[in-house]
């Protein structure tokens, strides 16, 4: 299964894409981006330990540098995926 609507995988340019856009907005904050929503501007990253999710577009700027803002946060992959699954289940298809 790749995709769980409204969460759909990065792969290939779309991940490489998004990173380097991270990067651009946020550097230096080591997240590597793995899937995204459809719905809104949401990215889940990996963190090296847990995940974030993030939404790269909706910045708040203080000293001439963007705010790291973490909508959601999960200490592991498989707490993302429970939470994922749930928004499968309660997405509004359409």
């Amino acid at each position: 299964m790749v995709d769980l609507d409204p969460w759909h995988l990065l792969q290939g340019g779309d991940q490489v894409w998004r990173a380097r856009h991270i990067e651009q907005v946020f550097p230096g904050w080591a997240i590597v981006p793995f899937a995204r929503r459809t719905d809104n501007d949401d990215v889940a990253c990996w963190t090296g330990s847990g995940v974030v999710v993030i939404d790269d577009w909706d910045l708040t700027w203080k000293n001439g540098m963007p705010i790291r803002h973490v909508q959601d946060e999960y200490a592991t992959m498989g707490e993302w995926l429970v939470a994922a699954v749930q928004d499968f289940v309660e997405f509004e298809w359409s």
